[in-house]
């Protein structure tokens, strides 16, 4: 269910500056993404940018006013050649995105200490409320680098809108030219050893994991052995072995209003999926500790496969909350039972 679209933008000249190294290895002007021997690389973005790290994908983005964003992720060597491997990749937008490949036999680069790597460039729209004629449309360019390094293979992302934003004159993806030039510059492979260690979790008397940081989120969640927490920061995600996912994660009450979110949800749905079909809206249910909460159950279609999702939102006297569970609809019933164990467990603050 983990779709990755990797895209970056390489502009590195002889002429352009070099950026100067600092004692601690990291880059002038630059901060550290993600980096060591369990991870097998060294990955830095402008140090105004801010690292948003998903699993096992190291991102950055600019700023919640600037969409553009650098991400990479180490995946299993593709079987086939990776032209076939790309144009694949593709059939995951939407049909309404408009993909337009500017680069449709790709371009070999250079991509920091990497023994091969080979772009493709391509530009898609997409659309903030699919569901109205008028709805509006932003167009991006991207720029997908395959790369190889020894016996691995990895995939980094440069997306970025086409638009102009403040008194900038260029658009944001020629606005960024240099900045990313270095983050390919300065992206350095070492050899891999060993793995991040894993959390040392607390566990209750069931023997669920306490799997949230209270110093970071306004609620414990707490899940059973064999789910894979693949995020643990401000939201918290995490999967069943056949890849059905829970995420949890705190709102402001402005958004959360009962009245307004199932219509807000379906209009954020549509821009991705369709056939979206209401099974059940605001119905009250029981969740943790919560003053109040309510089910919205429904089904959509995306690339061609049916999901289910159960979706609760809840809230505290000052907090709002969305619990989450997607699952292909084959599935669904398999991992209700443990969703509801779930949610009694959860805490809210």
């Amino acid at each position: 269910m983990k779709k990755i679209i990797a895209i970056l933008l390489l502009l590195a000249t002889a002429l352009s500056l070099a950026a100067c190294k600092k004692d601690d290895g990291v880059p002038d002007g630059m901060q550290l993404v993600r980096g060591g021997e369990e991870y097998g690389y060294y990955m830095y973005a402008p140090e105004e940018w801010t690292v948003s790290n998903y699993a096992d994908i190291s991102t950055a983005y600019a700023s919640k006013f600037d969409m553009s964003s650098v991400s990479y992720v180490e995946l299993p060597l593709p079987e086939g050649t990776v032209q076939k491997y790309f144009t694949k990749s593709l059939e995951e937008f939407p049909a309404t995105s408009a993909v337009k490949v500017l680069t449709p036999n790709g371009e070999e680069m250079n991509f920091g200490n990497a023994d091969y790597a080979v772009k493709y460039v391509f530009e898609h729209e997409y659309t903030k409320n699919e569901a109205s004629e008028t709805g509006e449309r932003h167009k991006f360019r991207t720029m997908q680098a395959f790369v190889t390094y020894k016996e691995r293979f990895g995939i980094f992302t440069f997306t970025s809108p086409l638009e102009n934003i403040s008194s900038q004159e260029s658009v944001q993806y020629d606005y960024h030219a240099e900045r990313l030039a270095n983050v390919i510059k300065y992206f350095k492979f070492v050899e891999k050893s060993g793995s991040a260690a894993s959390p040392d979790y607390t566990t209750d008397a069931d023997g669920y994991r306490l799997v949230s940081d209270k110093s970071i989120v306004k609620y414990s969640l707490y899940l059973p052995e064999g789910m894979n927490v693949e995020h643990s920061d401000g939201m918290t995600v995490a999967t069943f072995k056949d890849k059905s996912s829970i995420t949890l994660s705190s709102v402001s009450s402005r958004e959360v209003t009962p009245a307004q979110y199932w219509e807000n949800r379906k209009k954020e749905l549509s821009e991705i999926a369709t056939e979206i079909t209401q099974i059940g809206a605001n119905t009250p249910v029981s969740f943790g500790n919560s003053r109040a909460a309510w089910l919205y159950e429904y089904t959509f279609v995306y690339n061609n496969t049916t999901y289910h999702v159960y979706q609760v939102l809840s809230i505290t006297f000052f907090n709002g909350y969305v619990f989450t569970y997607t699952a292909a609809e084959d599935n669904y019933a398999a991992n209700l039972e443990t969703i509801t164990k779930i949610a009694e467990k959860v805490v809210l603050r």
